[in-house]
C-alpha cells in the first residue's frame, strides 16, 4: 500500500495568497482611517463637556451654557451667579477654561449644540448635535436633560 501525501497544492496555495491580498487592499485602507477616530474623540469630549456642564449646574445651582460648533466647545455660566458674571467661561477642574478647539476639524451639524441646564439639570436650547457622517451624535432631552447618546 502506498502512503498517503498531504499538504497543499501550488494552486490552493496562490489562490489563498490572493485572496488576502484582495482583502488588504479593500480593507485595510479602512481599517486604518485616522477619521473616524478624529470623530469618536470629538464626540465623546463633547459629550463629557455637555455632562459636566449639567453637573455643574446642579451642584452649583447656576444655570451653565454649553455649546458645541466646528470651532469646539465651550461651558460659560447663562446668568450672573455668585459673584460670577453672565457669559463668562466655566474654569475646568486643571484650572483653565472648560473649551476645546476642533484640531482635526471634524465636521459638526449645523447649528451645533446650545443648551442651557438649569439647577435641576433640564435643558433649554437646540439640542441635537451631529459629528462627522452622522456615525456619532447625542441629543440632549429638553424636560429631563437626559443626554442620548448614538451609538
Amino acid at each position: 500500500m502506498r502512503p498517503v501525501e498531504r499538504g497543499f497544492t501550488m494552486v490552493e496555495l496562490i489562490v489563498v495568497i490572493v485572496i488576502a491580498g484582495i482583502l488588504a487592499a479593500v480593507v485595510g485602507p479602512r481599517f486604518f482611517d485616522r477619521q473616524v477616530f478624529d470623530e469618536r474623540l470629538f464626540f465623546e469630549e463633547s459629550l463629557s463637556a455637555a455632562r459636566y456642564a449639567q453637573k455643574l449646574a446642579v451642584a452649583s445651582g447656576c444655570p451653565i451654557r454649553t455649546q458645541v460648533s466646528d470651532t469646539g466647545y465651550a461651558l460659560f455660566y447663562a446668568t450672573a451667579c455668585g459673584g460670577i458674571a453672565a457669559g463668562s467661561p466655566v474654569a475646568n477642574p486643571a484650572g483653565g477654561t472648560y473649551s476645546a478647539g476642533n484640531p482635526q476639524a471634524v465636521a459638526v451639524s449645523s447649528p451645533g449644540l446650545n443648551v442651557t441646564f438649569d439647577s435641576l439639570g433640564s435643558a433649554s436650547g437646540a439640542n441635537t448635535v451631529r459629528f462627522g457622517a452622522n456615525a456619532f451624535s447625542f441629543t440632549v432631552h429638553l424636560s429631563s436633560g437626559f443626554i442620548e447618546t448614538t451609538p
